[in-house]
């Protein structure tokens, strides 16, 4: 693990994530002078990725490209899990320590997406940059909720963005499989 700024001492509630590498990338959460976590995918199908901060390594892990659950792992047990329904638009986490979180865009048609908790309310919010290829989304931070949990933050944010690169693939997927489907019967 490298050696990754602690989040407690956050002076700024705007974050980004700096997308490194094109064929196989990894993303970085910085705030532009230090680096809190990484994201990096284990292979092409990302069917296993890491996130670090300087607390913890979470691995998660789904079983191939259509299961809906992804397994989350740390120091080789199990640390909970993230699940959708389908039809729905928000994600699901459950942490075995009884944490749980749900992911989603309050508004329908937008860039926004929001880790909400019942007992905390809005956590972090994540927006996605569609014309910035170096700094594909930027993280907002309430500093009030950093001081009750400053160990689960960097973790969520960074989930949060695996989760909308998994949406974003999974939507040129179908487009890229109706454009197939109108060239095939255009013929």
């Amino acid at each position: 693990m490298e050696a990754y700024r602690n989040f407690s001492q956050l002076k700024t509630n705007e974050l980004s994530v700096v997308r490194h590498g094109f064929l196989h990338p990894w993303y970085e959460f910085t705030d532009g002078e230090f680096c809190y976590g990484k994201l990096s995918y284990d292979n092409l199908w990302r069917l296993e990725f890491t996130l670090e901060t300087e607390n913890s390594t979470w691995i998660l892990k789904r079983r191939n490209i259509f299961h809906r659950t992804f397994l989350i792992e740390e120091f080789g047990g199990d640390r909970g899990k993230v699940t959708s329904k389908l039809g729905s638009r928000k994600l699901r986490l459950h942490m075995i320590d009884g944490f749980e979180a749900a992911f989603f865009n309050k508004r329908v048609l937008t860039n926004t997406f929001t880790f909400t908790n019942t007992q905390h309310g809005d956590l972090l919010i994540v927006r996605s940059q569609f014309a910035n290829f170096a700094i594909p989304f930027k993280v907002f931070i309430d500093l009030n909720k950093l001081k009750d949990m400053p160990k689960l933050i960097p973790t969520l944010a960074l989930l949060g963005v695996n989760l909308i690169l998994i949406k974003q693939t999974k939507t040129a997927l179908l487009k890229l499989t109706d454009f197939a489907m109108v060239a095939r019967a255009g013929r």
